[in-house]
């Protein structure tokens, strides 16, 4: 496997790729994995992308997670403490998105970008971090 070096996936650009919502996210993954880049991917996000795939969907999902440049980032105890303190002010306003919260606290532990199709709840949490947007279809 390679170094960890692509973009840190979020559950919209999971979705993306999965029901192939726009070319670029397929095709991304794709030239990303010919450079032998690999892809952080909060496992949060993970829950968020099989709650939201249709079922005609989910076997693509399957064959994404069995890629080799996907790199499951769990969330134990200290991540989630870390991202927890940087979503307070989110949480405080109603609107905490744990699993952006998680993302973020992701790309900044490995000096990445957001490759995301929803960037509102991430610069929410932090207005800083690096995200590439995918385009609308």
């Amino acid at each position: 496997m390679g170094v960890v070096s692509g973009r840190v996936l979020t559950s919209s650009a999971i979705v993306d790729i999965a029901t192939n919502r726009s070319v670029y996210g397929r095709a991304f993954l794709v030239a990303a994995v010919e450079l032998g880049m690999t892809f952080p991917t909060p496992s949060s996000a993970l829950l968020q992308a099989w709650a939201a795939v249709p079922p005609e969907a989910r076997a693509l999902l399957e064959l994404f997670l069995d890629a080799p440049a996907i790199v499951v980032e769990g969330l134990g105890a200290a991540v989630a403490a870390r991202a927890g303190v940087r979503a307070h002010p989110t949480q405080q306003a109603g609107r905490v998105d744990v699993a952006a919260a998680h993302a973020v606290e992701v790309a900044i532990e490995r000096g990445l970008a957001i490759l995301t199709a929803e960037p509102g709840p991430l610069r929410a949490i932090d207005p800083e971090v690096e995200i590439e947007e995918l385009p609308a279809p």
